[in-house]
């Protein structure tokens, strides 16, 4: 398998999920502050333009939740992502969707504010609203964390590694929220 990611994107997530379930593949780094993605060469893995993408040998996937669920059912034990059909999975893709829907989007607004306004008062204002929302989100989760995973559960699971990544880019936000207590 061959990974496509980008320094410092979501695709860490999918990097996670490798690692954690042992299976081999080859780092392909695309050079997203040189615009790489947006490029003939990267669109012919990836006609969105966007990491990560996996090419395995079946074909091509991108959208880092499609990846981890594909990669835990074929390789998994489980442990990352309860089987399908069970109330655990069900728990766990809420959780997934709740980090990719919304509060992922509000990390767009602060890290590209120039996609959602043209003019530089307008994209500050956009990247302020995006950070309050997150700082307002991120001590809510500190506040909740009622053990040593966000998840909740007694060993990591995929929302964790989401949860991580998430954390990671909040560390740009006042204050940090790899500086709260409990995260």
């Amino acid at each position: 398998m061959k990974l496509y990611y980008g320094t410092g994107s979501c695709s860490l997530l999918v990097h996670i999920v490798l690692e954690e379930l042992g299976i081999p593949f080859e780092a392909v780094r695309v050079d997203l502050e040189a615009g790489e993605h947006r490029g003939a060469a990267y669109r012919a893995i990836n006609a969105k333009g966007k990491v990560p993408a996996l090419v395995t040998p079946e074909g091509t996937l991108t959208e880092c939740l499609a990846i981890v669920e594909w990669l835990a059912d074929r390789e998994g034990t489980g442990t990352l992502l309860a089987k399908p059909g069970t109330w655990a999975r069900a728990k766990t893709m809420e959780r997934m969707a709740t980090l990719a829907t919304e509060v992922h989007p509000l990390f767009n607004r602060f890290f590209h504010a120039d996609d959602f306004a043209a003019d530089g008062p307008a994209q500050a204002a956009v990247k302020a609203r995006g950070a309050a929302k997150m700082s307002a989100w991120f001590a809510a989760q500190d506040a909740a964390f009622a053990g040593p995973w966000w998840s909740g559960a007694p060993s990591p699971d995929v929302t964790d590694f989401y949860f991580a990544v998430i954390a990671r880019w909040g560390r740009w936000l006042d204050p940090p929220a790899t500086r709260l207590p409990a995260i």
